[in-house]
């Protein structure tokens, strides 16, 4: 294929989770790749000065109550995360232990599942463990192999990549060179699709 959607992510993030659930219908029906690129969004957040968006009290309430109408117009699973957020810097290493054991759909799914559906506290070892085992995934090897320097500058080059960009936080969406910031900017990203 050609055409190819490329999609930021981290786990850690509500927006992105509900952007994931809609991906492979949008590149099915565009007729395109998903390239799946990850990324440490508090590292997205360090380089450019982002505080995010939980850091001031009135938008943190005002953007889970629209998320949450979001996932229900999308008539997506969703829980409250009550142990967001989530420290993800090891989750987002496992990605690429997942890429080389040909397991990346099912670490991601398991992930982002944990997080917001089942609203597992993944900052606890144990519970990350636990999880990875419910999933049939080898938690033995995965917090081993997460150590290795190569899997930590992956993810370092991928993060500072994304920077270099022009991206400030996910999900963000490139279309060829065009960038798009949301999951709320879906209907863009299609029309960028449908005009290649």
């Amino acid at each position: 294929m050609s055409k190819q959607l490329e999609f930021v992510y981290d786990v850690v993030s509500f927006p992105t989770y509900l952007a994931w659930t809609q991906l492979p219908t949008i590149a099915e029906e565009a007729g395109c790749r998903l390239r799946m690129t990850p990324v440490f969004c508090g590292g997205i957040f360090k380089s450019t000065g982002n505080p995010g968006p939980l850091s001031i009290p009135a938008k943190r309430k005002w953007y889970f109550d629209d998320l949450i109408m979001r996932a229900k117009h999308l008539d997506v699973p969703f829980v409250m995360n009550p142990h967001s957020p989530i420290q993800t810097l090891p989750i987002m290493r496992g990605v690429f232990v997942a890429e080389e054991r040909e397991e990346t759909d099912a670490y991601v799914k398991t992930m982002f599942e944990a997080i917001w559906v089942h609203a597992r506290n993944l900052n606890e070892v144990d519970e990350v463990r636990a999880t990875l085992v419910e999933a049939g995934l080898d938690a033995d090897a995965y917090f081993a192999e997460i150590q290795r320097d190569d899997i930590k500058s992956r993810l370092r080059k991928n993060t500072d990549d994304a920077v270099a960009r022009g991206a400030f936080g996910v999900p963000t969406f490139f279309v060829g060179d065009q960038m798009f910031f949301g999951q709320d900017r879906l209907d863009f990203v299609q029309e960028a699709l449908r005009s290649r």
